[in-house]
């Protein structure tokens, strides 16, 4: 191997790398967001008020990741659980907008 093989080798590492970290990035914003989410909805849950607008919100942000992964892979378990979380997701905004 030359210099310029091992440095081409060495730059394909740290892209992979990159793409690693962002993955586990991503995983933890979703980890972040359902938690915060269920904690704000029991406070409100206590309290009397609508939470369905925390649950539309954390669907539509599992849905966008969802149909942007099956965008690049067309794996299609990650289409149907984009299709479930769309659903869900209108499901609570039409459940917020009536007053529950």
């Amino acid at each position: 191997m030359n210099k310029e093989e091992i440095l081409i080798r060495a730059q394909n590492e740290q892209d992979e790398m990159v793409v690693q970290t962002h993955d586990k990035a991503m995983k933890y914003t979703y980890i972040a967001l359902v938690i915060s989410a269920a904690i704000f909805a029991f406070i409100r849950a206590q309290k009397n008020q609508p939470i369905m607008d925390l649950c539309a919100t954390v669907c539509f942000s599992v849905f966008a990741g969802r149909i942007y992964c099956y965008v690049k892979t067309k794996d299609s378990t990650n289409l149907i659980m984009a299709l479930i979380t769309l659903l869900v997701a209108l499901f609570a905004t039409i459940r917020f907008f009536m007053g529950h």
